[in-house]
């Protein structure tokens, strides 16, 4: 019996000892299980908290967040909070496992919420990429909550059929933005007299004047002078640089209607086509001038994480024919050819009674210059290779053609008539009025005596061309980001609205 007993339990032992291993190795299974299914929860199903990610630092290997620091950019600086309003989520966001892309992931973005689906192998990392989702209306918002009123706002006249006239336009007197359509949406114009327009603006230690809210947001400015209490109107410090050529010899080619310019044949280069003279090879003098400005005294590059540079600038060399009489070129190197920007505003010889200005930049035009309204119906369609040409962005923009080194270019001749200027009219009573002359960057035919030839303002206000090689004024045009807040003013001459930044 002691020995059977014996027996037993060490048979009893034996169970128990199997039974305490099998328990272990589940016990075991199921910790690892737990620990497991907690470390890696946020793969599976990734419920953020609304406003702001919560990880410990473990999880900065799982996933990344970037938040589109400019437009159109592929720009993206890296953040910790989940933006509650103003952003979409980006297709370029996606998650991986062992550097392959996971086709299914579901990633979702709403109300201030990320949320992460169909996540089922170890080690996966999820990358999150949101788009800014900015409109006028935001921008406008901000300059009426500064200014404490709102503006009048009226639809552009369409056709413009003279220079701005504050009787029959604002008899009322009220502060009146103009609504026109851009390539992102609806623009509002700041159109007027100095009496009638308020768009005064401190920025980057210079004085500044609103062009126009952008269709995504943006700000567009034109510079006023130096000196964040500058109230200068006219006069020479209205330009930043003066006496500069838009393209010193040689001058004799269409290229060189370029903001930046091609090839061209009067260099000795046999016969370029219309892709090679109108190529982005080369900046202009005046695209120089600028940048050397932006750099050098005008002090903006401490500035330039406050600036947008894909909004873009328009150079629209979109060749129309018969613009001024005969001109029936096509844009080939040496070829007497008419520009989309002067058919706008000049048909066949004298300057239109009715003006046909566009803020869309690439927009299709008539094969020949209309000599009336039908063929300016509708600016709606856009040729993207025209967009892709002629919008002058800065490097690493996915939109445009992205050879600008600074966000800073010219006013083109479009927005100077939408501002109250006109064509082949004197015009001292609109805001763009400095007694000095000015460059553009439009466009508008290269001569038959061999002279390329971009519009320009006139001393006298008067919207009209010259040749490049001639020595003019440049007032630098900046886009300010949507995101800009602003610490106080008007917009008034003296009161000017006041730029946010930490500098």
């Amino acid at each position: 019996m002691k020995i059977e007993r014996l027996e037993l339990s060490n048979k009893k032992v034996k169970i128990a000892f199997i039974v305490g291993i099998v328990l272990t190795a589940i016990l075991f299974i199921m910790v690892n299980y737990l620990v497991t299914k907690a470390r890696y929860r946020n793969t599976e199903s990734l419920d953020l908290v609304k406003g702001t990610i919560t990880y410990n630092k473990a999880d900065l290997n799982i996933i990344a967040m970037y938040q589109e620091s400019s437009y159109g950019t592929n720009g993206y600086k890296q953040i910790d909070d989940v933006p509650t309003e103003k952003y979409t989520l980006s297709n370029k966001s996606y998650c991986e496992v062992n550097k392959e892309p996971i086709e299914d992931a579901q990633i979702e973005y709403r109300e201030g919420a990320i949320y992460v689906g169909n996540i089922k192998k170890r080690g996966t990392k999820c990358y999150i990429y949101f788009d800014m989702d900015y409109k006028a209306d935001d921008m406008l918002a901000k300059l009426e909550t500064s200014k404490g009123s709102k503006y009048t706002i009226d639809a552009m006249p369409n056709p413009i059929t003279g220079q701005y006239n504050a009787e029959t336009e604002n008899p009322d007197g009220k502060e009146k933005l103009y609504t026109s359509p851009d390539n992102y949406g609806t623009s509002y114009v700041f159109r007027g007299n100095n009496n009638d327009v308020h768009n005064w603006v401190n920025f980057a230690g210079h004085t500044w004047r609103i062009i126009r809210i952008n269709g995504d947001g943006t700000l567009r400015l034109i510079y006023q002078c130096a000196g964040e209490n500058c109230t200068d109107i006219t006069g020479t410090t209205t330009n930043a640089v003066g006496g500069t050529a838009y393209k010193s010899a040689p001058y004799d080619d269409n290229t060189f209607v370029g903001y930046y310019y091609g090839t061209a044949k009067s260099e000795g280069k046999p016969n370029p086509t219309y892709e090679e003279a109108h190529s982005n090879t080369t900046p202009s003098n005046i695209a120089n001038a600028v940048q050397t400005w932006y750099t050098g005294t005008g002090a903006m590059g401490a500035y330039t994480d406050y600036l947008d540079g894909s909004t873009g600038w328009c150079n629209d060399r979109t060749v129309v024919k018969k613009v001024w009489g005969g001109y029936e070129g096509d844009g080939t190197a040496q070829t007497v050819t008419g520009y989309a920007p002067a058919s706008r505003l000049i048909p066949t010889g004298d300057w239109r009674k009715n003006q046909y200005p566009t803020l869309k930049c690439g927009v299709k035009m008539p094969e020949t210059s209309p000599s009336d309204a039908e063929g300016f119906k509708s600016f709606d369609e856009i040729d993207p290779k025209a967009l892709a040409r002629d919008l002058f962005t800065t490097t690493g923009s996915n939109r445009g053609n992205g050879k600008l080194p600074v966000p800073a270019a010219l006013i083109t001749s479009d927005e100077v008539v939408m501002a109250g200027g006109f064509g082949g009219t004197v015009s001292t009573n609109y805001w763009l009025y400095t007694n000095q002359y000015y460059w553009t960057m439009s466009p508008f035919r290269y001569n038959v005596d061999g002279w390329a030839v971009v519009s320009l303002v006139w001393n006298d206000g008067n919207l009209g061309y010259a040749g490049v090689n001639g020595a003019h004024g440049v007032r630098p045009v900046v886009n300010l980001k949507a995101d800009t807040e602003f610490t106080g003013g008007d917009g008034k001459s003296g009161s000017p609205f006041i730029v946010k930044t930490n500098i």
